[in-house]
This record gives C-alpha cells, sequence and structure tokens, in this order.
C-alpha cells in the first residue's frame, strides 16, 4: 500500500512539473544584421509589435546597439521577446498573420549572418 502511495506521489509532482514546464515562458532572440533600420520598422516592425501583443508577448530588447562584452557581434538590430510559453511563441510564429510578413524581415536582413531563435525559459537542473 506505501508503495502505490509513493508511486502516486512521484506521478502526481511529475506531471505538476510537466504542467508547469508547459507554463514556462519562452524566448525569442533575434540578432539580424538589417540593411536599412528605416525601412525595416516601416514595413516589418510596424505591424510586428501588434502581433506580438496579441500574443501576450512582451518585448525586452530592442536595440541597434548593444555593447559586446566578449567575442564578435555584427548584429545591427538586437531584439529579445518574452512569450508565455513556448506554445504561444510557435502558435504566433506560425500563425499566416505572421508568416505575411516575415518575408519583409528576411529581405531586409542579411540571411547569411541573421538569426532568429527560440528558447525555454532556464531551468535548474534537478541535483
Amino acid at each position: 500500500m506505501m508503495k502505490r502511495i509513493l508511486i502516486a506521489a512521484a506521478l502526481s509532482a511529475a506531471l505538476s512539473g510537466a504542467a508547469l514546464a508547459e507554463d514556462m515562458p519562452a524566448y525569442l532572440v533575434a540578432a539580424l544584421e538589417v540593411s536599412d533600420l528605416k525601412a525595416y520598422f516601416e514595413t516589418y516592425g510596424g505591424p510586428v509589435f501588434p502581433m506580438l501583443a496579441a500574443a501576450g508577448a512582451e518585448v525586452l530588447v530592442g536595440s541597434p546597439s548593444v555593447s559586446v562584452l566578449e567575442g564578435d557581434y555584427g548584429a545591427t538590430w538586437t531584439a529579445i521577446v518574452r512569450f508565455p510559453s513556448m506554445e504561444a511563441l510557435e502558435t504566433w510564429y506560425g500563425s499566416a498573420e505572421y508568416q505575411a510578413i516575415a518575408p519583409a524581415r528576411r529581405e531586409l536582413s542579411n540571411e547569411a549572418v541573421s538569426v532568429l531563435l527560440a528558447a525555454p525559459a532556464f531551468q535548474m537542473p534537478q541535483q
């Protein structure tokens, strides 16, 4: 009987941990080499900010300049956006509305050196 209770408790903890992970924030990181920032904001930036807000996202960083502490960094636009979850980020990115303006971002940035990535929030590894 005690073994069943321990197994049930472990399963409950694992399931609630999985549910918590689904509710954890996720981050979109953009390091772009943009050829024309004015055109970028007119054709891409204008429409993307309301889309991000509608997805529950918050722009944490958006800057044409950063202080490079180590290494080489050639991006002319850096952005970090927090989404409520990885699912929310992926839903926004895959939406027809966003995909309709994504070509403008690609056309105005150097795809060979620009990067757009999604990452889940950091979770301390179990020890």
